[in-house]
């Protein structure tokens, strides 16, 4: 990892010299939170790239980058990002965040290295708008072709447009099945997306493969797999020792989205179903999924309610708690999101669920997994002004239930909630943010916790 690291820096020095033109940008911020137990409140914790620790911390961070320019000059614009923090808790770590450089040629867009995705729905999704990435855990090292923007198909201006992205990462935690690799695609079309009212629908697959098997040794990773991975085909009866093995742990999840644009304001209904077997894909696990509905305020300057959210999540069906033949019925239930047989850490990196934080993370015979898939949750947020002050809240209720194999003895109810502001700071060279948070129920232990960040930004001349 180190040669890849200079390889990459060094690559990052070559486009900073081709594109001298531009400004190095800086951010460097010290943070602190505690809260009234141990651990800090869920909402100081998740979703946070997989960066903070869960008990008390203060933490030092730093990154620099260079953007593509507004109106690329050359035929090829370039960018890149470096960026890690420090801090001391029960124990004292340094951790790389972005290590990148990413590449744009008309449409298309070319990244490789460490990168986190950008943020959507201005924050406030409890997992970024997409159940299967959510910014919760740690970035891994990945190549990435995209398509990042809505494209006009040739011929069919402004009725149909896409976007796509095709990747493939490596994992670096340390795991059960070491170094796997993650194969991540998607492909999104939407109709009429210049119109007041325009829809859009598509297909998001993932896999976890590859790596080395504490039992096994090394999973074999030829191109006659990666067609398989790439495919999802395979015989599913068979397992990971066995060449015909449906390779890996596979995830999908089908996006729909409705969207109302005006002057004013703009709204976006949208749904993301989750799937890991044949089940999932033909909707036998219905109503599991999540469904959302995102304002934005177009109008007013500082206006009190500048963007909202709210998300409902439904994962207790998993295709039913039948599976196998049963009176002669072959059922197809138990789907276990975000676990897997023989990837035993399941769809975590670093400890943290890669998908949604209220997939709770946890440890099953020593071994990192999801304690708990199948819940049912309300999450709200609201980003604003009070008079000149920015906020942001967030409120989510949840009932879990654990997983089929290890349901909770009883429901666990939990409410975990967050206000954040940002202190007019017009006198000092800083920003100053300050969030309070608080966890109450059966899932974690009652908390109170505060959080405060002084950060600040800049161009190096």
């Amino acid at each position: 990892m180190k040669i890849k690291s200079l390889l990459l820096l060094s690559l990052l020095a070559i486009t900073s010299l081709v594109n001298g033109q531009k400004k190095v940008k800086y951010k460097v911020g010290l943070s602190s939170a505690f809260g009234s137990e141990k651990e800090v409140p869920f909402w100081l914790q998740a979703n946070k790239r997989g960066l903070v620790p869960d008990e008390s911390y203060l933490m030092g961070d730093f990154s620099l980058g260079m953007d593509f320019n507004e109106k690329p000059e050359h035929a090829i614009d370039f960018m890149w990002q470096a960026s890690a923090v420090t801090y001391t808790a029960d124990e004292s770590k340094i951790i790389l965040d972005n290590l990148y450089i990413s590449a744009k040629w008309k449409v298309i867009q070319f990244s490789l290295g460490q990168k986190a995705d950008d943020i959507d729905f201005d924050g406030l999704s409890s997992t970024n708008g997409d159940i299967l990435y959510s910014n919760n855990a740690r970035s891994y090292p990945k190549y990435e072709i995209s398509v990042p923007d809505w494209t006009d198909i040739p011929l069919l201006e402004g009725i149909v447009s896409f976007k796509a992205l095709l990747s493939d990462g490596i994992t670096t935690d340390d795991r059960y099945i070491d170094h796997a690799l993650i194969h991540h695609k998607n492909l999104f079309i939407r109709l009429f997306k210049d119109k007041k009212f325009s829809v859009s629908g598509g297909i998001e697959h993932v896999a976890m493969w590859g790596g080395t098997h504490p039992v096994y040794g090394d999973i074999s990773t030829s191109l006659d797999k990666y067609f398989k991975v790439f495919t999802g085909t395979g015989d599913e009866e068979s397992d990971i020792s066995n060449d015909s093995y449906r390779l890996g742990n596979h995830i999908g999840s089908f996006h729909l989205n409705a969207y109302c644009n005006t002057e004013k304001f703009s709204l976006q209904a949208y749904y993301r179903s989750i799937f890991e077997d044949g089940s999932g894909r033909k909707s036998e696990n219905y109503p599991d999924g999540l469904y959302g509905l995102h304002y934005k305020n177009n109008k007013g300057k500082n206006p009190f309610i500048q963007s909202a959210l709210i998300e409902f999540y439904h994962t207790t069906d998993q295709s039913g708690s039948k599976k196998g033949i049963i009176d002669g019925i072959k059922y197809r239930g138990v789907d276990n999101y975000f676990n897997h047989s023989e990837y035993k850490s399941g769809w975590t990196h670093y400890g943290r669920t890669i998908g949604s934080p209220l997939f709770t993370n946890g440890e099953v015979n020593g071994i990192t997994a999801v304690i708990n898939n199948r819940f049912k949750a309300l999450h709200m947020g609201i980003k604003g002004f009070i008079g000149i002050i920015p906020y942001k809240t967030y409120l989510t209720f949840s009932k879990n239930y654990g997983t089929y194999y290890t349901p909770f003895e009883s429901t666990k109810n939990q409410f975990s909630g967050m206000l954040e502001v940002r202190v007019p700071s017009k006198n000092i060279p800083f920003k100053i943010d300050l969030a309070c948070a608080v966890d109450q129920g059966e899932l974690l232990e009652d908390n109170v916790g505060l959080f405060i960040r002084l950060s600040k930004t800049g161009l190096f001349k």
